[in-house]
């Protein structure tokens, strides 16, 4: 896995991400397990215990913002393999890399978050209108409510240890 996040970073190099504006009102929600267009939208405390919980099978966290917000500060997650993947929404856009997510992610659960879930229910969206076979789950509220709720981020290249719990 580290070896595709190491692909995807070097990609994200040779790829200039075109200017993408954002409405604000894309999407507002406070609702719990809320289904929409296909994207299942979650709360920050739902994921937690997602990842928390083996029994459920595995989420991979995907982490849809650009490279250095991604290592600025992403969530720490509480077991090793289930560490974010940074695949940002500028690559999903494009069909290349549409389809590279779709051979590497191919009908797995996926927990997509960005800052704010604007951009992850954005991306969400462009996974269902080109055939995405598996479940997207849409963290609400991004890492903002993440970092509100007191749950643990990691930054830059991190660890497996928090090294920052609110």
């Amino acid at each position: 896995m580290k070896q595709i996040t190491v692909l995807v970073a070097i990609l994200l190099f040779l790829v200039t991400p075109g200017a993408i504006s954002f409405n604000d009102n894309v999407y507002k929600t406070t609702s719990s397990v809320h289904q929409d267009d296909g994207i299942i939208n979650i709360t920050v405390l739902e994921v937690w215990s997602m990842l928390e919980s083996e029994a459920d099978g595995v989420q991979v966290p995907v982490d849809d913002r650009t490279f250095q917000e991604y290592f600025t500060e992403r969530l720490a997650t509480p077991h090793s393999y289930d560490k974010p993947i940074l695949y940002p929404l500028q690559l999903i856009e494009r069909p290349f890399f549409m389809n590279i997510f779709f051979f590497l992610f191919e009908d797995k659960e996926i927990i997509i978050y960005c800052r704010s879930s604007n951009r992850s229910y954005i991306a969400g969206n462009i996974l269902f209108e080109n055939g995405y076979q598996g479940v997207v789950y849409n963290m609400v509220g991004g890492i903002n409510a993440w970092k509100a709720a007191g749950l643990p981020t990691v930054k830059g290249f991190g660890t497996d240890d928090y090294l920052d719990v609110m």
